[in-house]
């Protein structure tokens, strides 16, 4: 038997251990500083105190199977007094050596904290939703209709009337509508691809309309659909009906 290596069992340490869970801002809501802060810190003492019992665990194991080894290199030899013994012996040790290696693991396993679906479900989508709001320029419509006719007199009311015409989609952001540059041509009209793509995607909310358009797609070449509204539009709708067909269908 080979004498292991406190090295050797490293596997069964999960090196994702080593870094701080990363927070995902929601920027529809925020938290003051100071809980902030207080929060952090002590998320961050739980889990260096995880981090220290499990290494704890993991240096039991292995100087307990380190020992063992030893023993058994003493008693291994068949010119020894007493072999049959020997190996009896060597048969308990390596026993109380495997069982304590499955209650060590057990015990690094139990050590981590493991996440309900929902929680990670709601951090993919709270990143999601970072990725929508920074992926992109986003417009108020009153900035919109200044940029299309610097002289206008209600500048929101063009605006408005192209969202209710189903030539744009906005999304709600703290009690303001905003709109994703993308959707609009160089001189801030509407590209005539939109109203097609917000068809096929008819009962989407907005914000899942946006995350469409911010996702990368296999069908434009992991190209995302906002990157190709305004060059390849034809491939953009497609890519739309094909996401609906696979939703609809599987």
């Amino acid at each position: 038997m080979r004498a292991r290596s406190p090295n050797a069992w490293k596997v069964y340490e999960d090196p994702s251990l080593h870094h701080e869970e990363s927070t995902v801002t929601n920027s529809m809501a925020t938290q003051p500083g100071d809980k902030q802060l207080r929060r952090k810190g002590t998320a961050t003492a739980v889990h260096a105190q995880e981090m220290s019992d499990l290494k704890a665990a993991v240096a039991r194991m292995s100087a307990v199977l380190e020992a063992c080894d030893v023993i058994v290199r003493a008693l291994a030899p068949e010119n020894a007094p007493g072999f049959i013994r020997a190996q009896e012996l060597l048969t308990q040790i390596l026993t109380a050596a495997n069982k304590l290696e499955r209650e060590s693991v057990q015990e690094i396993v139990d050590g981590i904290k493991a996440q309900h679906r929902e929680v990670l479900r709601t951090k993919l989508e709270l990143r999601a939703i970072k990725a929508v709001m920074t992926g992109t320029e986003w417009r108020t419509a009153a900035e919109l209709g200044r940029l299309f006719n610097p002289n206008v007199v209600n500048a929101r009311s063009g605006v408005n009337r192209w969202r209710a015409n189903g030539r744009i989609f906005g999304i709600d952001h703290q009690g303001r509508e905003l709109y994703p540059a993308y959707v609009f041509d160089a001189t801030w009209r509407p590209l005539p691809a939109i109203r097609k793509v917000l068809d096929v995607l008819t009962g989407l909310p907005p914000i899942l309309i946006a995350g469409w358009f911010e996702s990368t797609s296999s069908a434009l070449g992991g190209k995302r659909p906002r990157e190709l509204i305004a060059s390849d539009p034809d491939a953009v709708l497609a890519a739309a009906e094909d996401r609906v067909t696979r939703e609809n269908y599987g």
